[in-house]
């Protein structure tokens, strides 16, 4: 349910303001100038009983110092306005009553509380089908009900309307401002979710695509160290030469997309089945790599899951290099809908924690298409990772709600 807005307390009320002050004294110089002027009228009720008109300048004064409290407490300016007001209509003959009682009943509505507002909504009706009950039933004519329906509509339906009108407009913009504020931190906190969203997908394009060349570097350059044979080490620095390049090649590309004002286009990633391969097959020469050709075919496999299964592989290719060891196998399958992708490889004796980057990555990168995946030990020296995408993969709506 939404939230009502509290009435304001005596502490958040505004404070009787110098605007305040100049209304209440422009209306008793208002009264003072009408009843110097001469400009008068009978009370309603002068055939019965009447006042002097020294009574009603005092009356009118003291119904002028009522409105100082027009925003501060328009009760009060409803009750000593609109009550002696209404008395120098029936009582008296001065003009400014009238004046005054359209204010005593227009404050309340634009500046009370709602319920101050519906209150004096329900007198100001209830004293208008008095006035004419009256009326009709101690005058019997036709002409005077006439009268006082004019007199109330001037006087108190017209300030009703207009202080609702007015009152319906600044809570219409006030609600306006609201919700502009509000729009406007979702949209900071859009932005702010954008650019960590845009920030780990740099983070992990930077390491799925560059991590397994420098794997591959460090590798060949140790591996070249150790071997004693000239053409043994001019191969594994060679390999080692071509990974740097590759790598040198993928970074600019990264950096030249990073750069660039054009949001649609891609890095040009130096990554496809052959490099993972040879990756594999530079940390294990008797690796078995098997990767069904239905995979790269865009008839069945459609280019998005390709790409999200090339990342996963890059990445189990990557981990496998910097933490396994020979044997290793990649085994790439194209079932009714589904292509799959298992890796195994032994763990090194040596074997360094990893970041936890990578794995993340591979859950990630198949979450994206509407896939799974995971990795973990089979047993104390194996250790597999496995993905399951669909061949068509779901609409990003779907994917998120199957793994919400």
């Amino acid at each position: 349910m939404p939230r009502t807005a509290a009435p304001p307390s005596s502490s958040q009320r505004p404070r009787i303001g110098r605007r305040d002050v100049w209304a209440a004294l422009g209306y008793a110089a208002l009264v003072l100038l009408l009843a110097s002027s001469g400009l008068t009228n009978n009370g309603m009720l002068y055939q019965l009983i009447s006042w002097p008109p020294a009574v009603s300048i005092a009356v009118l004064l003291v119904a002028s110092l009522g409105t100082v409290f027009r925003r501060r407490a328009p009760v009060v300016t409803l009750l000593v306005t609109g009550t002696l007001s209404l008395a120098e209509l029936l009582l008296g003959g001065q003009i400014a009553a009238y004046i005054l009682l359209v204010d005593a009943f227009f404050v309340p509505v634009l500046h009370g509380s709602r319920r101050l507002a519906r209150a004096t909504t329900a007198v100001a009706v209830s004293l208008t089908v008095l006035a004419l009950v009256l009326t009709a039933t101690l005058t019997a004519s036709p002409e005077n009900v006439m009268l006082v329906l004019m007199v109330a509509s001037l006087v108190l339906a017209v300030p009703l309307m207009w202080g609702w009108e007015v009152r319906h407009h600044r809570d219409a913009r006030r609600t306006a401002e609201t919700l502009a504020a509000a729009e406007h931190e979702l949209a900071s906190a859009r932005s702010a979710r954008a650019v960590e969203q845009e920030r780990r997908r740099i983070a992990h394009d930077l390491h799925d695509v560059i991590a397994g060349h420098l794997s591959a570097v460090t590798l060949h350059t140790g591996l070249a160290a150790s071997l004693e044979e000239q053409e043994a080490r001019d191969r594994s620095l060679s390999t080692a030469r071509e990974s740097a390049r590759a790598a040198l090649r993928d970074l600019q590309s990264m950096i030249g997309v990073l750069s660039t004002e054009d949001g649609g286009q891609l890095p040009v990633a130096t990554l496809d089945w052959d490099s993972l391969t040879q990756r594999l097959r530079g940390r294990d020469p008797g690796a078995r790599v098997e990767v069904a050709e239905a995979a790269t075919d865009p008839a069945q496999v459609e280019p998005s899951t390709q790409a999200a299964l090339l990342r996963i592989a890059s990445e189990a290719v990557t981990n496998a290099v910097r933490h396994g060891a020979a044997p290793i196998s990649l085994v790439v399958e194209v079932t009714e809908g589904e292509v799959s992708l298992v890796l195994e490889n032994r763990r090194a004796e040596a074997d360094r924690p990893g970041t936890g980057l990578g794995r993340g990555a591979i859950e990630h990168g198949a979450q994206a298409v509407g896939g799974q995946a995971g990795s973990g030990a089979i047993d104390a020296d194996r250790w597999r990772v496995r993905a399951r995408l669909p061949a068509r993969p779901l609409s990003p709506t779907t994917s998120q709600e199957a793994h919400a």
